[in-house]
């Protein structure tokens, strides 16, 4: 077995077709379909099947799978850490954020870390927090920005760059602007536009009213938090929201805000978060370290 043969196996349970397992490795198609053959004729069992158009992996193929996935993501990192011994600080910089990290935090170290590193390029996607956490687990990114409570899984090396301060927001005018003294059942018995399930500010909040005993009013559900704090700005629904995000609103009037009354619940942190058994390339490195100094 050669690791030809293992990526077009690992190819062929994605794509399902060799049409397009050629076009991803630059291949003709009777070379792929040569290697699989190859494969077989060598383990001297059926890898593949063939149905309606597809090519699907037998038993025997599924249970090879899980052994060429690993080889092929191990060769792809071989290749590049190596790859960094010879331009350490060029290349791509492929980054995974949290809404609200990625919203608040990361704009203040891009802007330095391009100026300082003008060969690479910085390719960031912003996800929920639960998506980004199980896209880790599964090696399909390596490097994320958590907005998170939950440090409990082992398998992540974690970096805490700030602490989270949620609080209550609410327009200006409204009936709590003021109020020196909400109680619990004022907050909950408001009109509240939430974060989308997933999110970590969702999280706390539910949390907040699961230690609090009561039920939260949930009148909107969106996952855009620059909508919701539109939203809230204009009208008289309440919501939940980092301290960090609204420094704008707060600066303009648009927006006032409380801390939340009753049993706190832990707000946690905004954290970086890669796999144990990942090594950070030096550009990845540096990039930490700029988000380190730009967020203090």
């Amino acid at each position: 077995m050669n690791y030809t043969k293992l990526h077009i196996l690992v190819l062929i349970e994605k794509y399902k077709k060799v049409t397009d397992v050629a076009a991803e490795l630059g291949l003709k198609q009777p070379t792929v379909t040569f290697h699989m053959k190859s494969l077989e004729s060598e383990l001297g069992i059926p890898l593949f099947q063939y149905r309606s158009g597809r090519v699907l992996l037998t038993e025997a193929g599924r249970t090879l799978y899980q052994y060429a996935v690993k080889i092929v993501y191990l060769t792809a990192e071989a290749e590049r850490s190596i790859k960094q011994f010879t331009s350490p600080f060029d290349g791509e910089l492929e980054m995974e954020a949290g809404f609200i990290p990625g919203t608040y935090l990361l704009p203040k170290a891009i802007s330095p870390f391009m100026k300082s590193y003008p060969g690479s390029k910085l390719s960031l996607t912003i996800q929920p927090d639960a998506l980004l956490r199980e896209r880790l687990r599964l090696q399909e990114i390596h490097f994320g920005l958590l907005h998170s409570v939950d440090t409990s899984d082992k398998s992540f090396n974690y970096q805490l760059l700030d602490h989270e301060d949620a609080v209550l927001i609410y327009a200006p005018g409204h009936p709590f602007d003021g109020k020196p003294d909400l109680t619990v059942e004022q907050v909950a018995s408001a009109p509240w536009v939430q974060h989308a399930e997933g999110s970590s500010l969702r999280t706390i909040a539910d949390k907040w009213a699961q230690l609090n005993q009561v039920r939260l009013w949930n009148r909107t559900e969106l996952n855009a938090p620059e909508t919701l704090k539109a939203i809230i700005s204009e009208g008289d629904a309440v919501g939940i929201f980092s301290k960090k995000g609204i420094e704008s609103e707060l600066s303009l009037g648009r927006l006032r805000y409380s801390d939340l009354p009753g049993i706190q619940t832990e707000f946690g942190g905004f954290m970086l978060a890669w796999r144990k058994d990942y090594a950070l390339s030096p550009l990845q490195q540096a990039f930490v370290q700029m988000i380190q100094t730009e967020t203090k």
